[in-house]
């Protein structure tokens, strides 16, 4: 019997947990939620909330196919440091524990399922 609990079995659920968190996030600012509109209008870049939205989609989608997956890190992680970079100048400092996770947890969930057996 095969012994399931391995580490890239470890990064397929690290990267199932970064789609629903990311995933989420990215619809709300796609279908506009409220939430997500009050918080872009304070950062002031609510003509580019749907676009965000989108391109954490793709950086989702580039980070579940295998041989993308180093480009939808790359993504997402650049997402993640221009959301910490915007909480950090705008937002002082509040809610910048969130996006560096995210950033954390795209990048080990890429090198687990990359680099080990």
């Amino acid at each position: 019997m095969q012994k399931f609990l391995n580490w890239k079995n470890a990064g397929w659920f690290l990267t199932a947990c970064l789609t629903i968190m990311v995933g989420m996030s990215a619809l709300g600012k796609i279908t506009s939620s409220a939430q997500m509109v009050s918080t872009f209008e304070m950062l002031k870049l609510i003509p580019y909330m749907k676009w965000i939205g989108i391109g954490e989609l793709i950086g989702l989608a580039l980070l579940i196919y295998p041989r993308t997956s180093v480009y939808g890190a790359v993504l997402l992680s650049s997402f993640m440091s221009g959301a910490v970079a915007l909480h950090m100048s705008l937002m002082s400092g509040a809610n910048v524990v969130v996006p560096i996770m995210l950033g954390v947890i795209a990048w080990s969930a890429h090198c687990l399922r990359t680099y080990t057996k």
